[in-house]
């Protein structure tokens, strides 16, 4: 009987990460934009993340949604201790998690609104797959949401031999996962540096050693050493979730839900005439070489045919700027295409959003609108999403002043355990906010300045942060090249110190991540 763990790394840690697409609130704004009803999340939902590592997603994601309940899953118990660590420090009592494998799961775990799979779906055996889309069929709520993400073809064409011929020259090797690994990227850069054919005949496939290189070992190991690993069409896998009766709803980024900003418009003419979604979905991954997908399904969906029905079904969500200093004509390039956003009707939502988040009844409703149809009007806030102009939030974001000479505290126990963890530990720190339902990204760097800030005020910061960049061993870099200089080194401190308070500290207190600290009477 396969379990889980057939074929799954589990002598290396997979590496901790926090993904934006698993909130609640960017699966409920893909459902609202292609005309499905939402589940409601603010008197409370149940969210189930299954396979989940080092659990950084979903402890984040508890933290910024404390209305909901959060289930962890995952069958490393050196993953689950490591949550468990995570959940204490934080405080979060809406959390939990559960060291088992898929196929034995307590009775009693009930229905969920919504289920993620996000680096499990790809590298499982077939029948731990079909274990999966069974829970997904028992364990979704009707009109509850499923995350699943997975390596798409034709993507992973050209690049699925690096993976069979690193898999099969680690087996050959001796040591840990790890070791095996770096012996066969050793042998991998050997052979494209001697310039064996495939790589000849292949160039992206050789420009794409370089980035493995670059990677975490232990991402890789996990990537590439697994024995099941696979790439899946998206008719396959819509398949597999449709006889579950699960439908296809949408998938993320936001753009991927726009063909003409997935495709180059040569090929739009096909868009035009194709209106069956799972044909056009597999057109446009040829068109656009996908290679990985984040993709949405449903349980018993109910649709908004018209805006009016999203305003009354979805109407919770926030519309804002992504940044103060957007100007038209705005350009985005999301892979394929480039798009340029321009004229008075962006130029008056600019306007409309850059002091507040609105929810899109209030936009529809605000005068400088007054005989733009609200399904034009709908239209461009949603291209203005795709295109980064606008961001989704759960909730209300207001303009804050802040005086950073003042007393600044973190209201969140979870991100001050996580800042006191991992400031300057060598990858992006994610805050929860729960302004916005969902957890942003700061440098490590940024992240050790700010831990300073709140434990001992900024005076002397720029030395505090040298003296501990000196205790880390971390070396500061420039260009690609570590700054030896004493002066240059605490001149490039001091410098990000001064641009965390003019940039970083303001959009933090915008999204209540930090604030001052009340007076005591």
């Amino acid at each position: 009987m396969s379990t889980a763990a057939d074929g799954y790394v589990t002598d290396v840690a997979y590496t901790p990460g926090f993904y934006p697409h698993m909130a609640p609130v960017a699966m409920r704004y893909v459902a609202a934009l292609n005309r499905v009803v939402p589940p409601k999340i603010n008197a409370g939902f149940r969210y189930l993340e299954l396979g989940c590592g080092l659990g950084r997603s979903l402890t984040t994601l508890a933290a910024a949604n404390p209305q909901g309940e959060f289930i962890g899953i995952d069958l490393n118990p050196a993953h689950t201790a490591a949550i468990e660590k995570d959940i204490a420090a934080g405080g979060l009592t809406n959390a939990r998690v559960i060291t088992a494998d898929f196929g034995h799961l307590p009775k009693d775990l009930g229905s969920f609104d919504f289920i993620t799979l996000h680096g499990v779906f790809s590298w499982v055996a077939p029948t731990v797959r079909d274990t999966l889309v069974a829970l997904a069929k028992k364990r979704l709520a009707p009109g509850g949401l499923l995350l699943a993400s997975y390596n798409a073809m034709p993507g992973w064409a050209h690049l699925q031999p690096i993976r069979g011929i690193l898999r099969q020259y680690a087996l050959l090797r001796q040591g840990d996962s790890v070791q095996r690994m770096r012996d066969a990227l050793a042998y991998l850069v050997f052979i494209r540096d001697k310039q064996a054919k495939y790589f000849e005949d292949n160039p992206r496939a050789a420009a794409y050693v370089d980035s493995l290189i670059k990677q975490d070992v232990n991402y890789l190991v996990h990537e590439f050493l697994n024995e099941h690993w696979t790439s899946f069409y998206f008719s396959e896998v819509a398949g597999m979730f449709g006889s579950a009766g699960l439908a296809f709803v949408g998938s993320l980024p936001v753009f991927t839900n726009f063909w003409d900003l997935c495709v180059r418009p040569e090929f739009q003419d096909l868009f035009r005439t194709t209106t069956n979604r799972l044909v056009t979905e597999s057109h446009k991954d040829f068109c656009a070489n996908t290679a990985f997908r984040w993709d949405i399904y449903a349980n018993a969906p109910r649709m908004m045919p018209e805006v009016l029905d999203r305003l009354r079904d979805a109407d919770d969500l926030f519309f804002r700027t992504t940044r103060a200093s957007i100007t038209l004509p705005y350009q985005a390039n999301l892979g394929v295409v480039t798009s340029t956003v321009q004229g008075p009707l962006y130029q008056s939502l600019l306007d409309l959003l850059s002091g507040k988040s609105r929810r899109l009844s209030e936009i529809l409703s605000a005068p400088e609108f007054k005989g733009t149809a609200p399904a034009d009007l709908t239209r461009a806030v949603d291209a203005g999403v795709a295109m980064g102009l606008f961001d989704v939030t759960a909730g209300p974001i207001s303009e804050t002043t802040i005086d950073p000479a003042s007393r600044l505290v973190l209201p969140s126990a979870f991100n001050k355990a996580l800042l006191t963890s991992d400031s300057l530990g060598g990858r992006a720190v994610a805050l929860a906010s729960v302004a916005t339902g969902t957890g942003h990204h700061l440098g490590d760097f940024d992240a050790a300045i700010l831990h300073e800030l709140v434990t001992h005020g900024r005076d002397d910061i720029a030395a505090r942060i040298e003296t501990r960049l000196a205790n880390s061993g971390r070396a500061l870099q420039q260009n690609g090249q570590p700054i030896t200089d004493s002066q240059e080194r605490s001149k490039l401190v001091q410098q990000s110190c001064d641009a965390f308070f003019t940039v970083g500290l303001p959009q933090l207190a915008r999204l209540g991540i930090i604030s001052e600290e009340a007076n005591k009477t």
